[in-house]
């Protein structure tokens, strides 16, 4: 059993006083400070300044900048968006929206979150094309398993086709003959490079497809 007693501190309550003093250097020193000073939280200092009505007549540079970042892409991009690109927290970017009176009609916000949602299927479709686990529950592929062996296929060396389901292998790659085996099963053809082609992967190690004319197939 810990016996140890801690000392009680004393309650500290916001007075009129404070508020004075938060009036006072609010222009000239950061919250943060005027907390300390105070004694007081910083959460509890900004929540008594938006009390009081108080903004900042001269926000810093990097405020500044974000500020007329947030005004010029606020129909275009999300909160979090903007967050990243400025550096800011995105309840800094709520606030600075609300302090723009700024706003978005119902089509913008689709837009929005449309690509959004797009952008986000894509980053989890890399993701299981690399075998990692989703980091969301959105279903994005009808087939798991073909999408992870079809990631597998082009890392060993085999070259997918343009129609998605075909992989061709040239000579000298080493073969996976069970990996083949599972790939038909699901619907996977495998084929010889074409004559055209197989030239110009002789000399060429495991890695995305080269085409007859030097562009990537895939």
């Amino acid at each position: 059993m810990n016996t140890t007693f801690q000392p009680k501190t004393k309650r500290i309550f916001w007075t009129p006083e404070h508020d004075d003093i938060l009036k006072e250097r609010f222009q000239t020193d950061y919250l943060h400070n005027i907390a300390t000073h105070l004694g007081f939280s910083l959460s509890s200092v900004a929540k008594h300044a938006r009390e009081l009505g108080l903004r900042k007549d001269n926000p810093t540079g990097r405020n500044r900048d974000a500020r007329a970042f947030v005004e010029m892409e606020y129909t275009n991009l999300s909160y979090q968006e903007m967050a990243e690109r400025t550096g800011l927290h995105r309840f800094t970017i709520v606030k600075i929206a609300r302090e723009l009176g700024l706003s978005r009609t119902p089509e913008q916000l689709r837009t929005i979150r449309s690509r959004r949602r797009k952008e986000l299927i894509q980053k989890e479709r890399r993701r299981i094309i690399f075998g990692l686990d989703q980091r969301t529950n959105i279903k994005v592929v009808s087939n798991n398993q073909k999408i992870r062996l079809r990631g597998s296929l082009k890392r060993i060396g085999y070259i997918l086709g343009t129609d998605g389901h075909t992989f061709f292998y040239y000579p000298g790659l080493t073969r996976h003959l069970v990996k083949e085996a599972n790939g038909k099963e699901l619907g996977v053809t495998f084929l010889p490079l074409p004559t055209a082609c197989t030239e110009e992967t002789e000399d060429y190690s495991a890695s995305p497809a080269v085409s007859a004319n030097g562009q990537t197939i895939n």
